[in-house]
């Protein structure tokens, strides 16, 4: 009986993660993300101001 309570913990485990319930990006709001994104260098100053004002809009 143990065995059938690990294996189905372990396919919810694994199901969540699959799915992303599990990503914490997923939860973050679009300006935080954009945020990030500038930070890391992926888009520069003009791209971030235009995509800020986008999502304000």
């Amino acid at each position: 009986m143990m065995i059938i309570f690990w294996l189905g913990a372990a396919f919810l485990i694994y199901y969540l993660y699959q799915n992303g319930s599990f990503n914490t990006s997923a939860r973050k709001n679009p300006e935080a993300l954009l945020k990030e994104r500038f930070v890391n260098g992926e888009i520069d100053e003009a791209t971030y101001l235009q995509m800020k004002e986008t999502l304000k809009g």
